[in-house]
């Protein structure tokens, strides 16, 4: 009579699984508490874990396998020196172990207290799954639902007998499950540190727990393997299910459109207007706020209509039907926002091809979660990166010219580095009245980028904002912008050459504003 212990958080499918188990064999059911409860009063002869003891649960349900009689049960083996060992203490074999965990990962989501949250750790129940694992040559080991229906194809397949590589197959995704759920607890742990006032704080070892979403066709390239994979940490940061877009219509995403659309929504993320984005190999090539969408849209494709074509055009607020037929009459690859209008989306449907993603506007809503963020070096290891950048606004910032910042460019001063500190550097961006005219990226010199990008704005460069993610070591660029009618400059400051870069800046009637942060994107 096979012995089977069952202690589950998660009984969806358990009654059945139980039922399609008797098939084989007459079996010896031993349950926890709840899970004892459900079994019997679903008709199955179930022995109580405390009746198999001989000790009942204490502190509150904290302590009720962590016993010899069921530890010792599902670690001996099969020696004839471990079956001795169990006769003598009146111990008997367990066969198989379903365990699943307290949901420890759900409940971070919903924000409870500490305490509540150290409650939802599971201790028994890890050390079950760990205990059968580690005998996967004797006992089998389920620790999913999602497993129910192998084990049972399995056990059809073989006269009702659990094969050695269904055993090792079971113990291997066992110790993933508590691989991956001491990493949830590390997270949050992690988390809490950084709320108790260590700001910034990188802890000494870090656990990188991602789930597959899906496979993809291929990588950047197509001699490139691929498959897209989900991080726990931010998915409960952001408390949005993942992806944070919903597909609509169009092909599967590849993985350049993943990272495309991950370029555009970091641009559009707390934009203080309607903004329209159009992405090209992960960098704008044009970019604008108004309060109307659609003339947002009109200025942004105009700045580069060239480098338009082909490329993820993003917006921040519904999508019309009138701006969806004219988005369609350019070869778009997909078109990403929080909300369509019924026109528009009847609009992109005669594009078939053409992907429509519904993105999620709790990431739209700006504000910074200082996630940690990994750049993979190969045989350099990795770098961790935890990113503590407030809020941009412009107020945040001082003009250190005799030229004051006026009025009317504080939005575009706002504008122009909150796009910026988003563009492969070297970068510069030029705006004007909510609009990108000029940009200039991924130089291996400052001077190249500010030539590329007032080449592109030409006159729309008269009374325009400039921003650049680095400081200015030298007045070239200075006398360049002055040239061409740049009215403002915004960068971080810090150079030994600041002084001469101010003076270039008064002698020209430039308002030169400082950050105080620089924002490299290598």
């Amino acid at each position: 009579m096979p012995s089977v212990l069952v202690s589950v958080s998660d009984k969806a499918g358990l009654e059945n699984f139980v039922r399609r188990l008797e098939r084989f064999d007459d079996l010896k059911l031993i349950a926890t508490g709840n899970t004892a409860k459900f079994l019997i009063e679903k008709g199955f002869a179930c022995t109580k874990v405390e009746d198999l003891t001989k000790f009942p649960e204490i502190l509150s349900g904290r302590v009720k396998t962590l016993h010899p009689k069921v530890l010792g049960g599902i670690l001996a083996r099969s020696s004839q020196e471990d079956r001795d060992c169990l006769a003598e203490h009146e111990i008997e074999e367990i066969d198989m172990v379903v365990v699943n965990l307290y949901p420890f990962e759900l409940k971070v989501k919903e924000e409870l207290s500490e305490p509540d949250m150290v409650e939802h750790i599971d201790i028994g129940g890890v050390t079950l799954l760990r205990a059968a694992a580690k005998n996967f040559e004797r006992v089998a080991v389920v620790s999913d639902p999602s497993q129910y229906d192998h084990v049972i194809e399995s056990l059809d397949a073989n006269n009702g007998k659990s094969t050695i590589g269904l055993r090792k197959e079971l113990a291997h995704a066992a110790f993933l499950r508590t691989a991956q759920y001491d990493a949830s607890i590390s997270s949050y742990l992690n988390r809490t540190l950084e709320h108790d006032g260590l700001e910034g704080y990188m802890p000494q070892t870090m656990l990188l727990k991602l789930e597959k979403h899906q496979d993809l066709r291929y990588g950047e390239n197509p001699h490139h393997a691929a498959a897209w994979y989900s991080s726990a940490e931010s998915t409960a940061a952001y408390k949005t299910p993942f992806p944070p877009f919903k597909q609509l219509q169009g092909k599967e995403m590849s993985s350049n459109n993943i990272t495309d659309v991950y370029a555009l929504n970091n641009v559009l993320k707390g934009m203080p207007k309607a903004c329209a984005c159009i992405i090209k190999h992960n960098n704008p090539c044009g970019v604008a706020v108004d309060d109307d969408l659609f003339k947002a849209y009109q200025k942004a494709y105009d700045c580069d209509p060239i480098s338009a074509f082909g490329g993820i055009y993003g917006f921040t607020t519904e999508v019309t039907e009138e701006l969806a037929n004219k988005i369609i009459e350019n070869f778009v690859e997909i078109v990403a926002a929080p909300a369509f209008s019924k026109g528009a989306l009847a609009a992109f449907a005669k594009k078939k091809n053409l992907r429509v993603l519904r993105l999620a506007p709790e990431i739209l809503a700006g504000g910074t979660k200082q996630l940690t963020y990994l750049k993979d070096l190969k045989e350099y290891g990795f770098i961790a990166e935890r990113e503590l950048e407030p809020i941009v606004t412009a107020d945040r910032f001082h003009a250190v010219t005799e030229v004051q910042l006026e009025a009317k460019y504080k939005d575009d001063v706002q504008f122009a580095w909150n796009v910026v500190r988003h563009l492969t550097s070297n970068a510069i961006f030029i705006a004007k009245e909510g609009c990108s005219v000029g940009i200039g990226i991924g130089q291996t010199n400052r001077v190249q980028s500010v030539r590329i990008a007032l080449q592109q704005a030409g006159n729309n460069a008269k009374g325009a904002v400039m921003a650049s993610d680095a400081f200015f070591p030298a007045t070239d660029n200075i006398e360049a912008a002055a040239a061409a009618g740049v009215k403002v400059i915004i960068q971080p400051g810090g150079s030994i050459k600041d002084q001469d870069v101010i003076a270039a800046c008064n002698a020209a009637g430039i308002c030169m504003v400082f950050t105080g942060q620089r924002c490299f994107r290598h």
